[in-house]
């Protein structure tokens, strides 16, 4: 089943062994041993190469109906906008009748001269919706010819810049500015700036940058800096170089400027980074973070090349502290810079908590050439993480539930509108009038993890066994490491919903557990069922309520697990877990002793520690963002409303007797079997039909019988037909 759900992913093998290899790869030192250094051999080959056969679907076409020839319209119908307006209405010409929701703007006719930008990304449904699909705002002339359609495209009537035949008539390149302009401005939304639309071509550098034969890491960085002086200075107080900043969206914690996962975040996988440094900034932006003393002050130390190669040649060594890997060839990589790109931010992203999918519900190595059905914008429309994560000043909008520091928000409705379903049917009513109430990804994402498994479950309290036997589960997963405990996977896993406005609660270092936590002490040995039946303190949890109109049902995924906690001081504890040198034995995964890993650990975080430890449980929420389905897969009516099931559906409410096929829209949406026969673990989920558990949410029952939130009158007739 697995080699052929990867193949129905088209994944390429390669490139998931050498993601894998890459966290495998020994420590390495700047200076070997005397008499047993040898030169090293650089290597430019790519780690994730494009699987043969890859290709974003939607993109592709897009980009053929880009370079499809239209005939030339000489002559047009010159008809007073609010006339073409109304006529336009009359014929019930609107948003339902676009062929294309996406296009991509991309012409001979516009790229003439030098080539600094790429084409524009163009949301047709969009901005259709965006202006109350007045169609004839953008399409405000026809042909003359009563036999011509009645909407062109903008080619069809403007193309050369300049025309003898109609000097009078404006180029393709002067029209898309001109309109777009001039309408963002009049509206006061969108961009005006050529950046804004178009993402700018890489400038090539590899004439500009002057390097020795085998540059130092800060070297290299001192090159770039040269010309990019002042994206160095951007660069220091940035998230990704200091590992904290803001934190708005934590409640009680809004102004703090010192959250983040280098300082006092906690999390139930890795545990902390302090005293752990070394290891953990092997996904740090920059060179040689192995303690405190670090120099965030020191430009030199920023690692360009780890967010701008494009050879995919670029890695670092793990244990290293941020260095790159002695075999990576400097000078090829730094003359081949380029944009961000999935390969770049995936490195860390896609690997975080220790190897590919730990942490992440939604992303894994699957996403550097996924197919379409595991995410719809990078496997059919190739969209690279900074399309949406716009960037500036080296500032990244978005942020995680996991960690506080945010730098800008973003969220599905800053493309798709908060009424993303652009039809007018009773059918897109309804959906909008969801939106407001539900997250995107609550239908969209049905399932998370379905790409590749995720790390559900991380229990401490058995890790230091080196005699136990590791298991693989049936997705391939090790059950356990000495190191690490034990571990549970999950792929294709049904979220966990709840109410969120976009603020989180969090336990930072220092912060108490649960007061009713008991734990287990060293030596009591739990059975999964006891541990199953613990009483769970949440490091991260989402605020939101019933009552809450800014709140909507969100889909999460829950790490669980078992990690220490001070048992007197009763907060959870950080481990020393990484050795410092060959000579620290107070590393855990050096002398697999908790009590000195500790005690080393809370020294390094400046909080006491008692010398008496428990082990206790906890959960974190990872909202699910990523890996958004096309939208036939998104949930059905009622695969979440039970009340559908029966024998009334919509006319409960609605007369059925338009030709409406009721049953059939209610039941349109997530084919589990289907996915079940492309190879994903959903078994337990065909037929479903209480996807979200409505009473856990706070309803008195499926909001179908018994109303929704902020409605006078409820629905329906109630379960008993009063």
């Amino acid at each position: 089943m697995k080699t052929k759900s990867r193949k129905l992913l088209g994944w390429s093998a390669l490139a998931v062994t050498a993601v894998v290899l890459w966290t495998m790869v020994p420590a390495w030192t700047a200076t070997p041993p005397a008499g047993k250094a040898e030169p090293v051999v650089k290597s430019r080959k790519d780690l994730t190469p494009k699987p043969e056969g890859w290709s974003p679907v939607d993109e592709v076409k897009a980009e053929q109906m880009a370079r499809k020839p239209h005939p030339y319209v000489e002559k047009v119908l010159m008809e007073d906008l609010p006339l073409r307006q109304q006529r336009l209405r009359k014929l019930g010409i609107g948003p339902k009748d676009m062929k294309q929701s996406y296009i991509l703007l991309d012409s001979e006719l516009v790229d003439t001269y030098e080539r600094k930008y790429e084409p524009v990304r163009f949301m047709h449904a969009k901005h259709a919706a965006a202006l109350g699909g007045d169609c004839a705002s953008c399409h405000h002339y026809r042909p003359e010819d009563p036999a011509a359609p009645e909407i062109m495209a903008c080619r069809s009537c403007h193309q050369e810049s300049f025309s003898e035949k109609d000097p009078k008539r404006i180029g393709l390149k002067a029209a898309y500015h001109m309109q777009c302009m001039n309408c963002h401005e009049k509206m006061k939304k969108g961009p005006v700036s050529c950046e804004g639309c178009h993402a700018k071509r890489p400038v090539d550098h590899r004439e500009l940058v002057k390097l020795p034969e085998n540059p130092t890491p800060q070297q290299v960085t001192r090159e770039c800096l040269r010309c990019h002086e002042q994206a160095g200075e951007d660069m220091l107080t940035t998230a990704h170089w200091l590992w904290r900043g803001p934190s708005p969206y934590t409640v009680e914690h809004r102004k703090s400027v010192m959250s983040g996962k280098g300082t006092t975040t906690l999390n139930n996988f890795c545990l902390s980074v302090i005293s752990n440094e070394k290891r953990c900034t092997s996904c740090h932006a920059g060179y040689g973070w192995k303690d405190k003393t670090f120099d965030f002050s020191k430009q030199e130390n920023m690692d360009c090349l780890v967010c701008h190669d494009t050879t995919g040649s670029y890695k670092k060594a793990p244990p290293a502290a941020g260095m790159p890997d002695p075999k990576v060839d400097m000078v090829y990589v730094a003359r081949n810079v380029g944009p961000t790109s999935r390969k770049t931010c995936g490195v860390c992203h896609f690997s975080g908590g220790g190897g590919d999918a730990v942490k992440h519900a939604d992303m894994s190595a699957q996403l550097y050439w996924p197919d379409r059905n595991c995410d719809v914008h990078m496997g059919g429309y190739d969209f690279q993480c900074v399309e949406c994560h716009k960037t500036r000043n080296h500032k990244i909008s978005g942020r995680s539930t996991s960690v506080p520091v945010a730098e800008g928000f973003r969220a599905c409705e800053d493309c798709h509108t908060s009424k993303p379903h652009y039809g007018d049917s009773l059918l897109d009513h309804h959906l909008n009038k969801h939106s407001e109430t539900v997250a995107c990804n609550t239908c969209h994402s049905p399932i998370y993890s379905k790409c590749a498994a995720t790390k559900t479950w991380w229990d401490w309290s058995t890790a230091g066994d080196k005699q136990r036997k590791v298991h693989k589960d049936k997705y391939g997963k090790p059950d356990y490491s000495w190191m690490k405990g034990d571990f549970r996977w999950k792929e294709a896993a049904k979220p966990t919903y709840e109410w969120y406005n976009g603020f989180m609660e969090r336990r930072l270092l220092g912060d108490l557990i649960e007061p009713s936590a008991k734990g287990f002490r060293p030596g009591e040995h739990l059975t999964p069922e006891q541990k199953a039946a613990m009483v769970v303190t949440d490091i991260t949890r989402p605020v939101g309520s019933l009552d809450d109109p800014h709140s909507k049902i969100t889909p999460f995924k829950i790490m669980a697990g078992i990690q220490p906690a001070d048992a007197k001081n009763r907060y959870l504890l950080v481990p020393h877990l990484f050795p410092y040198d060959k000579e620290d034995a107070s590393a855990f995964w050096k002398g697999t002793d908790w009590q000195a890993a500790f005690k080393e650990g809370m020294a390094k975080a400046g909080l006491p520690y008692s010398g008496e430890y428990m082990w206790v449980a906890t959960n974190m929420y990872w909202r699910i963002e990523h890996e958004v389905m096309p939208k036939e897969h998104a949930l059905s009516c009622a695969q979440c409303h039970d009340s559908l099931r029966g024998e009334r559906t919509c006319d409960r409410c609605h007369q059925d007797s338009r030709g409406a096929k009721f049953r059939e829209l209610t039941e349109k949406g997530a084919d589990f079997e289907l996915l079940r026969m492309m190879g994903r673990d959903v078994g337990e989920l065909i037929g479903k039909s209480d996807y979200i558990d409505f009473k856990k949410l706070g309803y008195k029952g499926d909001p179908i019988l018994y109303g929704g939130r902020f409605t006078k009158l409820p629905l329906g007739r109630g379960p008993d037909g009063k």
